[in-house]
């Protein structure tokens, strides 16, 4: 059982684990540490566009919901 629930997640981090990664996993895929990971999803870095890019690819989302995503976490 995870130890988080959907309520728990900032919208990024909620579609990462729709697309089934663990923050470890996602941030290999990525080639990026998980740690930068985390301060995308909480929202403590801004994501560059290459990056946003790259998310869409890996989680095979358009990008609209990477975009959607990072907006909803700033809020």
């Amino acid at each position: 059982m995870s130890r988080w629930t959907n309520e728990d997640r900032t919208p990024l981090a909620l579609v990462r684990a729709d697309a089934g990664f663990s923050m470890e996993k996602a941030a290999v895929e990525i080639g990026i540490a998980s740690r930068t990971l985390a301060r995308y999803e909480y929202g403590i870095s801004d994501i560059t566009m290459r990056i946003a890019e790259k998310l869409a690819e890996v989680y095979n989302v358009p990008f609209e919901k990477i975009r959607k995503a990072v907006k909803d976490t700033w809020l």
